[in-house]
């Protein structure tokens, strides 16, 4: 099941899935990357973010969105490593493209670090392209239009 988050339950696993899934790939960039839980708070307010949960409502996967006139921007997704393969990802993100729709925003889009094929592959699947290459950040910006 796909909700919005709820931060006292949710935010725990967030973290833990953030430092296990998405910042070793952040700090192959820059060695020195770290999140604390209160910036990760911080960056989370900044837009929306949905969870997907077991039966037991526990977090298996999330997704971060900031969304602003032009586009809906995918700012973290990360699912835990014993649910993936298991269309996790591709629900969330096909539940937020269903939410740009319904804003009536153009496109969706996204950053993924360059050392994370796995990733790029899986967006590359749902249809999204690689427009621009950040050689600083070491990231693609990707896209998907509406």
């Amino acid at each position: 099941m796909i909700r919005k988050r709820i931060p006292r339950r949710d935010d725990g696993v967030i973290y833990q899935l953030v430092q296990k899934e998405l910042l070793p790939f952040a700090k192959q960039t820059l060695p020195s990357a770290r999140i604390s839980r209160s910036l990760l708070r911080k960056r989370l307010s900044q837009g929306v973010t949905y969870v997907e949960t077991t039966a037991g409502r526990v977090p298996v996967g999330f997704i971060a969105l900031i969304a602003d006139r032009e586009r809906l921007s995918v700012d973290m997704l990360a699912v835990d490593p014993r649910y993936q393969g298991k269309g996790i990802g591709k629900r969330l993100m096909l539940y937020v493209e269903r939410k740009a729709q319904e804003l009536g925003l153009p496109e969706v889009t996204l950053w993924v670090d360059e050392a994370n094929g796995r990733a790029r592959g899986f967006y590359e699947r749902l249809g999204y392209t690689s427009i621009y290459y950040d050689p600083h950040m070491r990231c693609f910006l990707m896209r998907k239009s509406m």
